[in-house]
């Protein structure tokens, strides 16, 4: 049995709808973020419950060829780019897949065409509306995003997917 701080390696198989990877261990299932579909890692357990657990990539084994190798790691951590870590083709793609699963899992259709998911020439800086939170650090107003399940902020001059006008602002 899988206890906390245990490494253990393991090979993505899914991603969830919030960019996780899916690892199945011990007839457990674990979310892992910042892991992505045909990765093999070494994962730290986090915490493990009855049925799932959650742990971090230590170390990447094996990374997959649809790795976007130029996201600021920042972005994952504030929950700015769920799904910054894979490629926009491949984004797009897994969007197309999650309406099939949708469909299935919850009307139980499971032969549908699903048109492929519509993408966009350029997909940053296009938000044109934000909620930026204010904090004060160390004397400094400071704003950013919330840490990914948090509400610890983490400054960020550039927001990724924001209009550029909305970062000067």
């Amino acid at each position: 049995m899988l206890k906390k701080n245990d490494i253990v390696e393991v090979e993505i198989v899914d991603l969830t709808h919030e960019g996780a990877g899916v690892a199945k261990v011990d007839g457990l299932v674990f979310f892992v973020e910042n892991a992505l579909p045909s990765e093999k890692i070494l994962m730290r357990v986090l915490k493990v419950n009855k049925k799932i657990g959650f742990g971090k990539v230590e170390k990447y084994l094996v990374q997959s060829p649809h790795r976007n190798q130029d996201l600021d790691l920042a972005y994952l951590r504030s929950g700015i780019a769920d799904l910054g870590h894979l490629s926009y083709p491949e984004q797009l793609k897994f969007k197309t897949k999650q309406v099939k699963d949708s469909l299935y899992k919850i009307a139980g259709i499971a032969d549908v065409e699903v048109a492929e998911t519509l993408g966009m020439e350029h997909p940053v800086k296009y938000r044109n509306k934000a909620q930026v939170p204010v904090r004060r650090v160390n004397g400094v107003l400071e704003t950013g995003f919330f840490r990914k399940n948090s509400h610890n902020l983490m400054p960020l001059e550039d927001f990724f997917i924001q209009d550029p006008v909305i970062d000067q602002v």
